[in-house]
């Protein structure tokens, strides 16, 4: 969650659109009760990592939606008389933790958005100020370019008519000269062999075709064409590094990278007779980042295409322990290519329905590949949500439903831990 692009909003707006992002969470009814209530203790979880990291934002809306799913949403489910009175009584703890933490929360929110709305108040002020003051200069740069616009037409205009004065004057000169050698030459006609005027004084002769030229008008001055390096142009800001990098905004999961070679090497012996095995990924966040930390292989029953858990409780048990938070899971496919079946994206469903992250990877052992799956967020979701089928059965492949996560990064950096319950 941004905490600086908001900041335009009015405080007491902010804060009851940050409740609000809480609030919208959806409770299906084809997901068993028993995950909701798995996934209220992930939300707390969650809640206070980010508490404890300081990061009140996320950490205010994931209260609120453990508050508005465990008060008001679960209630509304059609299994929900059936869950077991201590984990309803468990719930009520953790309501009430959340209660007094999200009361917490607020005021210090509050006054964190009144101290970034002040400063954004200030800021446009500023901006205001320093918007004026532009336009101002552009109306002064204008004025002055007018007058100079001005001042450059009077001056061209006040030489074109010196110009045509010096012409005037020197069309009379000539003339005038014209007019005196036309008076000497008709006087030498009446005595052409004693001049009326001494060699030493007669006018020059006529100068032809030497008028000189009209001078042409002094060009205008046009202003000078501003020019710019485009090369120069300032490269745009980088985002935020705290930002997601993925194209859902994700928060992202780092999976150790001999994940897959460590669980194959575990279940090679299932996948030699053509039987699939499963493991529940489960991790830890810090810093708006999940680490794959263990991967839990259940009691379950394997076929050549399927895989089905048994003693779910004794899972949440064990999560319980580890106080970890399930990023999805793992399974092979031992005869066939890394895909997600009908199957496998039903089972994806309500792990991503209840965490948008949870990845399913697929381990092909006949083919020796690995892919990390996700639903489509949209379409995908969508999709499986309403279909009510069960076991194989065709579902739209143009485009796919499933495509591989772009928020899943594999890490050297880390390492895993398997625990085998079969």
């Amino acid at each position: 969650i941004s905490t600086m692009t908001n900041n335009h909003i009015p405080p007491d707006v902010r804060l009851r659109n940050l409740f609000e992002k809480g609030s919208a969470v959806d409770v299906h009814k084809n997901i068993p009760i028993r995950r909701y209530f798995r996934s209220c203790q992930e939300l707390i979880r969650m809640a206070g990592v980010y508490f404890d990291e300081k990061n009140f934002e996320n950490s205010y809306v994931f209260y609120a939606k453990f508050i508005v799913l465990s008060f008001e949403k679960l209630k509304t489910h059609p299994e929900f008389n059936n869950v077991p009175a201590s984990e309803k009584l468990a719930n009520k703890r953790s309501l009430k933790i959340a209660f007094e933490r999200a009361e917490k929360l607020k005021p210090a929110l509050k006054k964190k958005y009144e101290e970034e709305y002040k400063i954004y108040l200030a800021n446009k002020k500023k901006q205001e100020i320093l918007a004026k003051q532009e336009e101002e200069k552009r109306k002064k740069t204008e004025e002055n370019e007018r007058i100079r616009k001005e001042e450059e037409k009077k001056k061209e205009e006040e030489e074109q008519m010196n110009a045509f004065v010096r012409e005037q004057k020197r069309k009379e000169l000539e003339l005038e000269r014209l007019a005196i050698e036309a008076e000497f030459a008709e006087k030498a006609k009446i005595d052409d062999d004693v001049p009326l005027v001494p060699t030493s004084f007669a006018p020059p002769p006529p100068v032809v075709n030497q008028i000189p030229a009209k001078p042409d008008p002094t060009p205008l001055t046009q202003p000078a064409i501003p020019t710019y390096d485009r090369a120069l142009k300032p490269p745009s800001t980088d985002l935020s590094l705290t930002q997601s990098k993925n194209q859902y905004g994700l928060r992202t999961i780092l999976s150790p990278a001999d994940l897959p070679q460590k669980f194959m090497a575990l279940v090679h012996t299932n996948t030699a007779r053509n039987i699939e095995t499963c493991g529940v990924l489960f991790g830890k966040l810090a810093n708006e980042v999940f680490v794959l930390t263990h991967v839990l292989i259940p009691h379950q029953k394997g076929a050549p295409d399927s895989c089905d858990t048994t003693r779910e409780e004794d899972m949440w048990d064990f999560q319980d322990q580890y106080n970890g938070i399930c990023l999805g899971w793992i399974h092979t496919h031992p005869s066939q290519t890394a895909f997600l079946s009908s199957v496998d994206m039903h089972t994806h469903y309500p792990y991503q329905c209840l965490m948008p992250e949870s990845v399913a990877i697929v381990c092909s052992g006949k083919f020796n590949e690995t892919g990390y799956f996700m639903l489509d967020p949209g379409r995908g979701m969508n999709e499986i949500g309403n279909c009510r089928k069960h076991g194989f059965h065709p579902h739209p492949t143009t485009p796919p439903l499933f495509e591989s996560c772009d928020h899943v990064k594999t890490s050297t950096a880390h390492s895993i831990q398997l625990i085998d319950w079969r």
